[in-house]
């Protein structure tokens, strides 16, 4: 047997052996699956927008203090739509009204409280990071959003399955001065408990 055989075996059993005798940390573990729609609008100086229609996949991470109190994570990729107005278009670093597609990665970090075993309301911060800040440009050339992750808060509830969600946060952009547009997004989907 190799030096690196016997190291392997060594490894694994030490990962076997921590995993049995942490099966009560293991028992207060929950993970799962999400996906649904979601309607967001932008507001601010340069983004005026109505509700615009995106979704979101992603999975969910709990810890189980007890029956009632747990802590939630849920990495999710969420497809944001925003408008802005014409209100910059002429100038260098203005950019023409239209339709956004911004595309993020969220892991909001929620207090989760159980009524029963499938009612549940929750709140926390909401971490967030814009993927696809180079897609849109200013008149200048500039990318239009800047990818600095951002903070926010989240509000939810569930009631089996079904989730609800609500996010607000801001972006900031390279619009003229800065502007930044509050985002307030309404989230409606099915999650499915693995274990």
């Amino acid at each position: 047997m190799s030096f690196n055989q016997k190291i392997s075996i060594i490894f694994l059993s030490t990962i076997m052996l921590g995993l049995l005798s942490t099966q009560q940390v293991c028992a207060q573990l929950g993970m799962g699956i999400r996906a649904g729609g979601n309607l967001s609008s932008g507001h601010g100086t340069a983004f005026q927008s109505d509700k615009k229609l995106g979704y979101q996949v992603g999975g969910h991470l709990a810890y189980h203090f007890n029956k009632t109190i747990a802590l939630q994570v849920e990495p999710v990729y969420n497809l944001i739509r925003v408008r802005n107005n014409e209100q910059t278009a002429q100038r260098d670093q203005g950019i023409g009204a239209g339709t956004r597609k911004l595309e993020y990665i969220s892991a909001p970090l929620y207090l989760k409280l159980n009524f029963t075993e499938r009612i549940a309301i929750m709140a926390g911060l909401d971490f967030n990071f814009l993927m696809n800040d180079n897609r849109y440009k200013l008149n200048n050339g500039e990318n239009a959003f800047r990818h600095q992750p951002r903070t926010g808060y989240s509000l939810g509830a569930e009631i089996g399955g079904l989730y609800f969600r609500y996010r607000k946060f801001n972006r900031t952009t390279n619009i003229v001065e800065n502007w930044t547009a509050a985002i307030e997004q309404y989230q409606l989907g099915y999650k499915f408990d693995l274990f």
